[in-house]
Parts: structure tokens; C-alpha cells; sequence
């Protein structure tokens, strides 16, 4: 065995929408071996499991853990690699693939998202803490974690987006407003809250910006809550969330943080688009956390323009 070789492994979730049908286990590895790479694959049976392994891999020493799976994998993963040198690195097979939307990753084919990351570049990211939990794209809490709390895990893999919106239709009718009361970096606020998005990156489920000036590295969480005060202030938030046109009521909060604490127990929160829990929690933001791995050329727009941060691989 070459010793010299370029170490790196492929981290698959066998209950990812996609992986199973899509994805070539046997292909993926002679595709990297190929290209140089002493890779081993793993496939971890949940989300502890697959911490575990990305924890490992980091003490390996790997270059890269491509994780071939969705957002849900990505932040399992994302737990054990912070504080290392492993860079990140999606193959996405998820019911949305967030993340791989943000960063420009091709969707439908995982040779092409392997090319993709052996001649793309690496580079930091922040990643979101909520109470021992970790998150790469955004925290929700309220209304949509009430949403994702109730998908069928069986619905969400076979029809992917369309089970929540499902589930949100059949659940509006018993959705209401919670007195709510939150500090931002340490100020108090309190509103009536349907729910409110804590945001590293942009897109919300592949089709909303309620995030949409956020940074995935700039050491900041960008919130924005809404806070109905009635039925017809619900109706018309919900419109304007459709046509991106929120900022600037007075019934939309918004703002720029480092942590944010909600202490009002028992509403839901959903990480990444998974439910794992209620209030009270903190959530902040751990800078420079993670090391990812994006396409060659310039960065997409949620990260900044501080190219000293970025180191080119491949």
C-alpha cells in the first residue's frame, strides 16, 4: 500500500432519499482510488453512529468525508468534524439538498459532485449550537418545527418537500401565536411568535430566503421572527412570505446575532429541517468551526470576500 496516497472517506445513510438508488458504492471508490485516494467507505445505521465516524475520521487525519446523503447527514457529520482539518464534502442525496443548493453542487449526478470537490477548494464556516446539537444551515423554531415534528419519516422519504407542505396544510387550522420571551446577544425581546428562523446560510427549505442577507461565514446568526398580532396579520405575513416581501413590517423582527436565547418552554424547535426538541434553548454561533469543501472559481454568495480564508484543493 502506497503510503504517500491522499487519504479521504465516504460516509453513506442508507435512508437518504436518493442514496440507494442513485449512488454506486463499488464506483465511488474506484473513482477516487483512481484519482489517488487510499478512501474507505462506512455506513452508519443513525445520526450518533455517523458523528462517530466523522469523529474518527477526523483523528484519522482524512482529507476529505464525502457524505453522501441530505441536510440531516451533513449536520450528523458536521458535529464530529468541527475543530478538524477534514474538510466536509457533500455528494447530496437528501430530500432537499440545502446545503449543496447554496454552495452550487450538481444534484443529479455524484461523479460529477466528486469532480466538483477534487477541483474545488476548501474553506471555514460557522457552525450553529443549539444546546448540544449542531446545525449548518439554520434553526427553526415554532411553527415549521411543529411541521417537521409531525412528518412521517416514511412520507418525507418518498415524497420529499411536498410531505411538509402537506403536513402544513392539514396542521393550519391549529396553528396559533405563542406568547413567547428571547434575548438576543444578551437584550430582551417578547412577541407573540409563530415562529421565528435563525439563520447561517439563506434558502429555507431549497425555496425561501428569510435569511436572505446572511453570511455562512461571518461569525453571526441572522434572525427573523414573526409575530402575528391576528389572524388577518397572519394572512398577510403568510403572502408576503410567498413573494420574498417581508422586510419592513411591523410585525416581522429582525436582526444580527451571536446567541440567541429563548426561555419560553415548550415550543419546537427543527435543525436543518429535523425536529429535536422544545425550548427553552440557546442557540449561538461557533466562527470558523468547520472546514467544507465548495466549487472552484468565485465562492457562492453566502460566504463573504475574504478570499485569504480560502486554500485550493485537488
Amino acid at each position: 500500500m502506497n503510503d504517500n496516497r491522499r487519504q479521504a472517506t465516504i460516509l453513506v445513510n442508507p435512508e437518504a432519499r436518493h442514496s440507494i438508488r442513485r449512488f454506486d458504492p463499488e464506483g465511488a471508490l474506484e473513482f477516487l482510488s483512481a484519482r489517488g485516494f487510499q478512501v474507505r467507505l462506512t455506513v452508519p445505521a443513525s445520526a450518533a453512529q455517523a458523528t462517530d465516524a466523522a469523529r474518527a475520521t477526523a483523528e484519522h487525519g482524512d482529507e476529505f468525508l464525502f457524505v453522501v446523503g441530505g441536510d440531516g447527514s451533513l449536520r450528523a457529520v458536521a458535529k464530529g468534524l468541527a475543530g478538524s482539518s477534514t474538510a466536509l464534502a457533500a455528494v447530496p442525496a437528501g430530500t432537499v439538498n440545502i446545503w449543496a443548493r447554496e454552495i452550487g453542487l450538481p444534484l443529479d449526478s455524484w461523479e460529477a459532485a466528486l469532480e466538483c470537490h477534487l477541483g474545488g477548494q476548501i474553506v471555514p464556516v460557522d457552525l450553529g449550537r443549539a444546546d448540544g446539537h449542531c446545525f449548518m444551515l439554520m434553526a427553526g423554531v415554532g411553527w415549521d418545527a411543529a411541521v417537521a415534528k409531525r412528518v412521517p419519516s416514511r412520507l418525507k422519504r418518498r415524497l420529499g418537500d411536498i410531505a411538509y407542505v402537506l403536513q402544513a396544510a392539514g396542521m393550519l387550522p391549529q396553528l396559533r401565536p405563542s406568547p413567547a420571551h428571547w434575548t438576543i446577544d444578551g437584550e430582551p425581546q417578547e412577541g407573540r411568535l409563530a415562529f421565528m428562523v435563525i439563520g447561517n446560510t439563506r434558502l429555507y427549505g431549497g425555496l425561501v430566503q428569510f435569511t436572505k442577507s446572511a453570511y455562512a461565514d461571518d461569525g453571526l446568526l441572522d434572525v427573523l421572527a414573526l409575530c402575528p398580532g391576528s389572524i388577518v396579520d397572519g394572512a398577510r405575513l403568510g403572502m408576503k412570505t410567498l413573494t420574498g416581501r417581508l422586510g419592513g413590517d411591523h410585525h416581522v423582527l429582525e436582526s444580527r446575532a451571536r446567541s440567541v436565547s429563548i426561555e419560553t418552554a415548550g415550543i419546537p424547535v427543527q435543525l436543518d429541517g429535523d425536529f429535536i426538541g422544545e425550548t427553552p434553548m440557546e442557540f449561538r454561533i461557533d466562527p470558523g468551526a468547520l472546514r467544507v469543501s465548495v466549487p472552484a472559481g468565485p465562492l457562492p454568495a453566502i460566504f463573504s470576500a475574504d478570499e485569504s480564508r480560502v486554500g485550493v484543493s485537488g
